[in-house]
């Protein structure tokens, strides 16, 4: 079947001292992703500094991830761009590596309202083959407009490929919406992992985290689908202080996320592309610790 649900977790990009794609490291995290067994692989989104990429950068990472991953594990690819011609070229390049699920950040102009993205939204989601499944980053809370529930409904009838929405939102915040929405329409939600028991419980179909804590959220996911959920609570409280850190917002995410991420990874150095966050000596001390409590990845 199309849907998706599960662990999913969105690659970071990796940079060289001289700021291009360390091709190597890219590599490394996406094996990694596939070892540790996770029920998918995203790339493109905030985590993967989308806005810092050239398009010749983002076909790489696409690229990537599908040469990895050969079919075997679902690739989830956001796009986003300047205008609606990058968006298309993106669409192309994501379908000729059959993404199976394409996920649409608004075009985001000076004064973009509500309206303007469901308008884009409607105005894009054409452009996809029906048999990928579609779905839209809903992330009002971090990007300041999206779309309302009857706005869902209406892409929801309208286009039969459109069956999943990102959020980025508190677990009771997804429960309300959910309750309004059909019982294909999947919701998706992040914040890096932040309440994931409570939303499992809020019945959601999944999370796209940034890689760093994915290890523990596949037990979590698990330990809920066997209904321990005691157990996957105190899994939960291993990981939260790091998700604490490094979700105080995006540029903290890619940042020191990256570097926690990196570190158990075994990466010693990381270099930063601006603009950005310039990490400190305390912050990268702390990423190290985190890092050290989490342990190496399996």
């Amino acid at each position: 079947s199309r849907m998706l649900k599960g662990i999913i977790p969105m690659t970071y990009c990796f940079f060289n001292k001289n700021n291009s794609i360390d091709i190597q490291a890219m590599r490394d995290q996406i094996s990694l992703i596939k070892q540790l067994g996770s029920h998918g692989i995203a790339c493109l989104g905030l985590a993967t500094e989308v806005n810092k990429l050239n398009f010749s950068e983002k076909k790489k990472i696409i690229e990537l991830v599908a040469g990895v991953s050969n079919d075997r594990l679902p690739i989830v690819v956001t796009i986003s761009g300047n205008n609606i011609n990058e968006y298309k070229k993106l669409i192309e390049v994501a379908q000729f590596y059959n993404a199976r699920w394409i996920v649409f950040q608004p075009l985001l102009k000076k004064n973009t309202t509500d309206d303007d993205c469901f308008n884009f939204f409607n105005k894009i989601i054409p452009y996809v083959i029906t048999n990928t499944l579609v779905g839209v980053q809903n992330a009002k809370e971090y990007i300041g407009v999206g779309l309302n529930p009857s706005q869902i409904l209406k892409l929801y009838k309208k286009f039969n490929n459109f069956r999943a929405i990102k959020g980025e939102a508190s677990a009771t915040l997804i429960q309300t919406e959910i309750k309004k929405y059909p019982k294909n329409l999947q919701v998706f939600n992040e914040r890096g992992g932040q309440e994931i028991i409570d939303n499992f419980l809020a019945v959601w179909s999944g999370i796209i985290p940034s890689l760093e804590g994915t290890d523990i959220f596949l037990k979590i996911y698990k330990l809920k689908q066997q209904k321990k959920i005691k157990e996957a609570r105190r899994l939960y409280k291993k990981i939260l202080p790091s998700i604490v850190y490094s979700m105080q917002s995006i540029d903290s995410l890619v940042c020191y996320g990256k570097r926690i991420c990196a570190y158990r990874m075994g990466i010693k150095k990381i270099y930063d592309r601006k603009p950005g966050l310039i990490p400190t000596n305390f912050g990268i001390k702390l990423a190290k610790q985190f890092a050290d409590d989490l342990g190496m990845f399996p």
